[in-house]
């Protein structure tokens, strides 16, 4: 990529706007930029640098959001499901191809192929202002997804917003008080009702949803224990009466910077295995699950049923 193109960028935070091409004089170059990868498309009128193969699909779709306003003007509410990608809530399945907009202009905002337009008279009522767009509360962003997610995908987003304190279980509450019959709200209810800040990240969430589902008694959450030199950790789930430790092993536990903290991989891997060992020295079982155990459940009742745990309902 040219400094030039960097320079433009910059402006924006990695976005560059036609306009912008225009105003230098450069909107000449943009079919060529595209042709050779300086640039990408994201939405009309809207360019970014290509993506690294490492992107994941959190950020494609917060740039997709990034870029859909902008191209707006930042005049609106980013609301539902782009909120929550903003407000950095882990999405389990796809995000949409859309991006949602609340605003208070009933007659002038409509919907296209990239935007999911909404009326709210106080659409900028509770909004805030995070990596400066302007998104709904922390608040009405998770009631909002909960009414249209199915559960795990709405407990997902709860569990996460409460662990890292983005929102109280009673402003979550009070907002959904304010929804009144509206559809989806018997899902919502539920879904604040089973949401746990204890839950580590989506896996965990999606782990415990499941045991619920398949009838297991609840566990523990991130239960601390401890040996003769001290405390070993904080375990997923645990059963006490049982003995019984499961733990949930991602992908992004031995890749992403902020579970590897410095370390390498292969040093990921033997801190757990010394960790297991001194758990299981305590006369503790321990199994543990990875994503695709979550994709059957079936698969996830037989681990647990041949650990020892009954389901107490079928």
């Amino acid at each position: 990529m040219t400094n030039d193109w960097k320079t433009l960028l910059e402006r924006r935070d990695g976005l560059l706007l036609w306009r912008d091409a225009h105003e230098h004089g450069r909107h000449g170059e943009l079919p060529r930029a595209l042709v050779t990868g300086d640039l990408r498309r994201v939405t009309r009128g809207v360019y970014a640098p290509a993506e690294p193969a490492s992107a994941d699909a959190d950020a494609r779709y917060r740039t997709l959001v990034r870029a859909v306003d902008a191209a707006r003007g930042h005049r609106d509410i980013l609301a539902r499901f782009s909120a929550a990608a903003v407000w950095r809530l882990p999405m389990l399945g796809s995000w949409p191809t859309a991006v949602h907009i609340d605003g208070p202009d009933a007659s002038g905002g409509r919907s296209t192929s990239r935007v999911t337009y909404r009326f709210h008279a106080d659409a900028a009522h509770d909004a805030t202002v995070i990596d400066g767009l302007r998104v709904t509360s922390a608040a009405r962003t998770v009631v909002s997804v909960s009414r249209l997610h199915d559960f795990a995908g709405g407990v997902a987003m709860a569990d996460r917003a409460l662990r890292n304190q983005l929102v109280t279980r009673e402003a979550l509450v009070d907002e959904l008080g304010r929804h009144g019959p509206a559809r989806g709200v018997r899902r919502a209810r539920a879904v604040l009702e089973f949401a746990d800040p204890g839950a580590y990240n989506a896996g965990e969430s999606l782990a415990r949803v499941l045991m619920h589902q398949l009838g297991f008694d609840p566990p523990e959450l991130q239960h601390p224990v401890h040996d003769a030199d001290g405390l070993i950790g904080e375990v997923d789930f645990f059963w006490p009466e049982l003995g019984l430790v499961v733990e949930f092993d991602g992908f992004q536990k031995y890749s992403r910077p902020e579970y590897l903290q410095g370390r390498t991989p292969a040093e990921v891997v033997w801190a757990e295995k010394l960790r297991e060992d001194r758990l299981r020295a305590l006369g503790l079982r321990v199994i543990r699950i990875v994503w695709s155990d979550l994709l059957s459940p079936e698969r996830l009742r037989l681990l647990l049923e041949r650990a020892g745990l009954r389901r107490r309902r079928a």
